[in-house]
C-alpha cells in the first residue's frame, strides 16, 4: 500500500490548456490547480497553441510534436473541450486521462471523447463544472465546480465587513460592476440600457472586460469601461458594492467570477440560466433574475439598503466557502490525485 501511494505521488499530472489568451476561466482554473497541488504531486503545464508571452513566468511548454515535445505518460488533464489535441496523442501511454467539460457545447464534448478513445484506447474520466452540463450531456462523470483559490477574495470580504484590524472603506457612490473577458458575446444585448439607467440614478458602473462596449457606452457619465486584466480581480472587487452578471450568446457553464465575487462578500445579481445558479440561493445569498426589470429592481434595492447588502454579502461569502473553501477543495483535489 505504501509503495502504491508513493508511486501515485510521483506520477506527473500534465495540465493541458489553450494558453494563447489571457483571463479565460478554463486556463485560470489550470493555473489555480497547479498552485493547489504544489508539493503534493509533480505538475506540468502544457499548451496546444503558442503560449502568450504574458504567461512567461508560469512554466508553460508549447506542444511541438515534431520536436517530440509533448506529454507522454503519467496522467493527462485536458482543461476543456475547446482543446484540439493532435496526432501526438497516439504516441502517448497515459495511465489516465481526465477531461474537464466547461462549455455548453455537447458536440465538441462528444467529438473529443471519441478522439481520445481512438488515439489512446482510454475512456476519459469526465468532470463537469455543473450539474447543468452533466444533465445536458447525459453522460456519466463527476461534478466538480471550477477549482479556484478563494483566499484572496476572503481577505476582501474581511475588510468589507470590518473584520480586519484597521479596515476602513472610503466613502464613494454606490458602485456596480462585473468581470469578464473583453468580448461582446460575454455581454447581454440589454446590458447597455441597464448600465445607462443605473448611471442616470447616480450609480457608478465599472466593467472590467468592457472596452468592447465602447461604441455604445463610451463617454457616458458614471460608466467606466476597463480592458480585461486592468486590475487584479480581488482589487477590482474592493471597488464594488454589488456585482451584476449575465451573458449574451451562450449559457455560462459555471461562472467562476461569480463565485469569486461571492467570496469577496459582494451581493451578486445574475441571470438564472447558468451553472452558478446551482450554488446561489435567490434572495438569500444573491439574486437570480430573468428580465431587465428584475435586474434593475434588485440592484436598486441593494443601492437603497446597506443592511440588505451586508446580509446578502455575508450569506454569499458563506456559500462560496461551502463550495470552494479548504474542506471542499481538498475533497475535490483527491479526485485528481487518485
Amino acid at each position: 500500500m505504501t509503495d502504491s501511494i508513493a508511486s501515485a505521488s510521483s506520477t506527473t499530472l500534465h495540465l493541458l490548456g489553450h494558453f494563447s489568451e489571457l483571463y479565460t476561466g478554463a486556463e485560470r482554473e489550470l493555473l489555480d490547480l497547479k498552485r493547489l497541488l504544489a508539493g503534493r504531486r509533480p505538475v506540468k503545464l502544457w499548451s496546444d497553441v503558442p503560449v502568450n508571452p504574458a504567461y512567461a513566468t508560469e512554466g508553460i511548454a508549447a506542444i511541438q510534436p515534431f520536436a517530440h515535445q509533448f506529454p507522454k505518460d503519467g496522467v493527462l488533464l485536458m482543461g476543456g473541450v475547446h482543446l484540439q489535441p493532435g496526432m501526438w496523442l497516439k504516441y502517448t501511454r497515459f495511465e489516465r486521462i481526465i477531461l474537464l467539460h466547461n462549455l455548453s457545447n455537447q458536440r465538441q464534448l462528444f467529438a473529443i471523447v471519441e478522439g481520445v478513445r481512438e488515439a489512446t484506447g482510454l475512456d476519459p474520466d469526465l468532470v463537469f463544472v455543473s450539474r447543468l452540463l452533466q444533465r445536458s450531456a447525459a453522460l456519466p462523470g463527476r461534478v466538480i465546480p471550477s477549482l479556484l483559490e478563494l483566499a484572496p477574495f476572503l481577505e476582501v470580504a474581511a475588510d468589507r465587513f470590518g473584520e480586519s484590524p484597521g479596515a476602513a472603506t472610503a466613502p464613494r457612490p454606490f458602485t456596480v460592476g462585473r468581470v469578464s473577458r473583453d468580448f461582446l458575446d460575454k455581454h447581454h444585448p440589454h446590458d447597455l440600457a441597464l448600465y445607462r439607467m443605473l448611471a442616470s440614478r447616480g450609480i457608478r458602473v465599472r466593467i472590467m472586460g468592457g472596452t468592447c462596449l465602447a461604441p455604445g457606452l463610451d463617454g457616458e457619465p458614471g460608466i467606466e469601461l476597463l480592458p480585461a486584466g486592468a486590475e487584479p480581480v480581488p482589487a477590482f472587487y474592493r471597488s464594488l458594492d454589488a456585482m451584476f452578471y449575465r451573458t449574451g450568446m451562450f449559457t455560462e457553464a459555471y461562472g467562476r467570477v461569480v463565485l469569486e465575487a461571492m467570496g469577496a462578500g459582494l451581493p451578486v445579481v445574475a441571470h438564472s440560466a447558468a451553472g452558478y445558479a446551482e450554488v446561489m440561493e435567490h434572495g438569500l445569498s444573491g439574486f437570480l433574475i430573468e428580465s431587465q426589470e428584475q435586474a434593475y429592481d434588485a440592484l436598486m434595492a441593494l443601492e437603497g439598503s446597506a443592511g440588505l447588502r451586508r446580509r446578502i454579502g455575508l450569506a454569499a461569502r458563506q456559500k462560496a466557502v461551502e463550495v470552494h473553501g479548504d474542506e471542499a477543495t481538498q475533497r475535490d483535489l483527491a479526485f485528481y490525485l487518485r
